[in-house]
């Protein structure tokens, strides 16, 4: 979720502009260390304070948070603070990104636990199987073994005493060898048969714990995933609340500047990304909400998966994702289509539109607009 850059500048012009009516808001220098609105156009030379954290959540620094909340008119909510409410704003978009990654990891876990036990299942199958084979060689063994038993001794010294003339000879020996063969055949087959069937319940065994341990790493993910999910919607009610009881002032500098700023003229299309471009540009002016993916709602990686696969493009669903999935671009050969990741946890993600700008869904109450594309920290760029 987007930064809100140059809230405080915002404030304290606002505040000068309605008390003496000498200041035009625009007009305000930015100072680059203070923290900036992302809803508002951003001076391309205008840069960020390094000093600032890593969350693109971060709580208003000391310097700021004693700043009055909102633009000082008796129509303000008491103590609405703009600055605290982009604070809130960051975590629950932040939250919602991540909520989006830990869903697609929860899949993840379902489908390898299933796969594992199908092994388990396969494994135990052919355990049972060899076993029966072992079983069956086995029993032909202890068959022979009594033939041979029963008809005394079998050796060629007996079959020369008994045989009636020479060819009966030799067909008793023949016959000898081909017991002793099939025999020697059955115990080796056995013996085969046992040891493929032993090694093959000690895979099932390890195919059955490896699935009950990918099945309670599902479980733990789901568990996790819905206190998160509780968490998520506190978060969005409260966002909600303050928002919704802005005063038109401080709604002003809230949504900040025009949808499209003057002269912005979009590519033309010449594949599918300067498609998806175009597509997500209809979409401008649609209200941002949590987890949207259009065609009337979207969040920041909802409009871009919503977006793309238009042009049959099938996207990851969280910035986080998004940020490492496609081909890295450098910002030197950045082109329309491309997505451009911000933060350094890429909890935000916008489209970069030509121009230097930006096509994002920013946060609630600020709809589907375009801005510069250095309004907010950029941590990479991914082309798909």
């Amino acid at each position: 979720m987007t930064r809100r850059v140059r809230l405080v500048a915002l404030t304290v012009a606002a505040v000068v502009a309605l008390t003496s009516g000498a200041v035009s808001v625009s007009a305000q220098t930015v100072d680059p260390a203070q923290t900036v609105d992302p809803a508002q156009a951003v001076d391309p030379g205008q840069t960020v304070d390094p000093t600032l954290g890593d969350d693109p959540a971060q709580t208003v620094g000391p310097a700021q948070s004693t700043v009055p909340g909102g633009v000082d008119s008796p129509d303000d909510p008491p103590g609405e603070d703009l600055a605290e409410l982009a604070r809130l704003s960051g975590e629950a978009g932040a939250l919602g990104e991540e909520l989006h990654l830990a869903r697609a990891e929860l899949e993840r876990a379902n489908a390898e636990r299933d796969r594992r036990e199908r092994e388990a299942g396969l494994a135990a199958g052919l355990a049972v199987v060899a076993d029966v084979g072992a079983s069956r060689d086995q029993s032909l063994v202890d068959r022979l073994a009594t033939m041979r038993y029963r008809g005394g001794d079998t050796g060629a010294t007996r079959a020369a005493v008994l045989a009636e003339s020479p060819r009966d000879l030799v067909d008793r020996l023949g016959t000898l060898q081909r017991l002793s063969g099939t025999t020697t055949g059955a115990l080796d087959a056995s013996r085969a048969a046992s040891a493929e069937a032993a090694r093959l319940r000690g895979e099932a065994d390890i195919a059955s714990e490896v699935a009950r341990a990918s099945a309670r790493d599902a479980q733990n993910r789901a568990d996790e995933l819905d206190r998160r999910s509780d968490e998520m919607s506190v978060r969005i009610d409260e966002v909600r609340r303050r928002v919704d009881a802005l005063s038109d002032a401080q709604r002003a500098l809230w949504t900040g500047g025009p949808l499209v700023p003057p002269g912005y003229v979009a590519p033309a299309v010449d594949g599918v990304n300067s498609a998806a471009l175009n597509v997500a540009l209809t979409r401008l002016g649609a209200p941002y909400s949590w987890g949207a993916t259009g065609a009337a709602e979207f969040d920041c990686s909802g409009l871009m998966v919503w977006a793309y696969s238009q042009e049959g493009k099938t996207l990851p669903r969280s910035s986080q994702a998004q940020a490492v999935s496609g081909a890295p671009v450098a910002m030197a050969d950045i082109q329309p289509g491309d997505l451009v990741i911000y933060y350094p946890g890429a909890t935000h993600v916008g489209m970069y539109a030509g121009d230097g700008l930006v096509l994002h869904a920013p946060t609630y109450g600020v709809p589907v607009k375009l801005e510069k594309v250095d309004a907010m920290p950029i941590s990479g760029i991914r082309r798909y």
